[in-house]
């Protein structure tokens, strides 16, 4: 049985439209599939692990009261997460120790503070002590809370040029050496300069008329007594320099001065008082009646 041309077209166009069709469905597959893989949640991995933070611990053991510098610290990568008291360089450079922390050991946030009184950062087993400065003293002003200074005396001799005066040439010598400046006038080492208007420039800070040095029981009485003697003067050491240096002691060139003799004072004369005339009565004599109206005496 033959078909005829249009039964033959019918068929052809009925199966290249199924063909079609077909491929329209695969293509429509093909694409629902790359949509599921690309909505499909990742596969699961491992943890991410935490950064970690650059904590700071002590270098050496840092005593109550000690002022925190750089030089007395060190980072040390740590989990925030685990150690969460601990704190960061910015965190405890420039503040004081509140309690005493071993060395190696992470700085907690509560054990430093900014106190601003001076007796909590004074150091255990010092003392702070003030001497009365001048421009001239103080290295014309520049000494600064924090810095290192060396203390020099000069007992005046016969020839000083102003002032008291001893017997003999004037000497000078090195008294203290490596000193810590504790506070400059009221500003106290580790806390913040007071400063003007906010964008302004900060003008120099008015020149102090104290200094006042950290030193030992015994560096104490060495001070008092070159104080009550002789006049101090600092020298202002760089902040790496830690030389203790042996110096002999300077004196005046020149002949040795000869005390000019004072006389001595004479008191002047005590003028003498004349001596009063001693009293003498008064009698009033009538015929043979005496009578004395006047005895001599104050009282009658």
């Amino acid at each position: 049985m033959r078909l005829g041309l249009k039964a033959k077209l019918t068929i052809a166009v009925g199966l290249a439209t199924a063909c079609a069709f077909l491929l329209l469905g695969v293509r429509a597959m093909r694409e629902g599939a790359a949509m599921a893989r690309n909505a499909a949640p990742p596969p699961l991995s491992a943890k991410a692990p935490v950064p970690a933070v650059l904590l700071v611990q002590a270098a050496r053991a840092i005593r109550t009261g000690e002022t925190i510098t750089a030089a007395m610290i060190r980072n040390a990568a740590g989990d925030p997460a685990r150690f969460p008291a601990a704190a960061t360089s910015a965190e405890v450079v420039g503040k004081v120790a509140t309690r005493d922390i071993p060395m190696r050991a992470l700085i907690p946030r509560d054990a430093v503070g900014m106190e601003s009184k001076l007796a909590i950062r004074v150091p255990m087993g010092m003392r702070a002590v003030s001497i009365d400065t001048t421009a001239e003293i103080a290295v014309a002003g520049l000494v600064r809370p924090g810095d290192r200074v060396d203390v020099q005396v000069v007992y005046p001799g016969a020839d000083a040029i102003s002032g008291a005066r001893g017997t003999g040439r004037s000497r000078a010598q090195a008294l203290l050496q490596i000193v810590q400046v504790l506070a400059v006038g009221e500003i106290v080492v580790g806390t913040q300069q007071p400063s003007g208007v906010e964008g302004a420039l900060s003008s120099p800070p008015p020149p102090a008329r104290t200094v006042t040095l950290a030193l030992t029981p015994e560096q104490v009485s060495t001070l008092s007594l070159a104080k009550s003697t002789g006049a101090l003067t600092l020298s202002l050491r760089n902040p790496a320099d830690s030389a203790q240096v042996k110096l002999a002691i300077a004196s005046s060139a020149g002949p040795e001065p000869v005390a000019v003799p004072v006389p001595p004072l004479v008191a002047p004369p005590v003028p003498r008082v004349a001596p009063r005339p001693a009293p003498h009565a008064i009698e009033l004599v009538v015929g043979d009646r005496r009578e004395t109206i006047y005895s001599g005496s104050a009282g009658r």
